[in-house]
């Protein structure tokens, strides 16, 4: 994990796929360009729906990845 505790060293670690398989939103800082860039008036609704989908992506990416965490911590 070179150090790190954050969910995405850990996700290896435990033989789990990453988010480097999402598209375009891959990490918070992506998350939060991908809001902003969502919410601002001249984006146009494919794109906005093409960021939302994004977003939905990786929050799940994300759950799902802290369900597992705590599954095995549990185990």
């Amino acid at each position: 994990m070179r150090g790190s505790w954050s969910i995405k060293a850990v996700l290896p670690t435990l033989g789990v796929e990453g988010y480097d398989a999402l598209e375009e939103v891959r990490s918070g800082t992506d998350a939060q360009a991908a809001y902003m860039e969502s919410i601002a008036p001249d984006t146009t609704p494919e794109r906005g729906q093409s960021l939302q989908e994004a977003l939905l992506a990786y929050c799940t990416r994300d759950t799902e990845a802290m369900m597992i965490a705590m599954d095995r911590l549990r185990r």
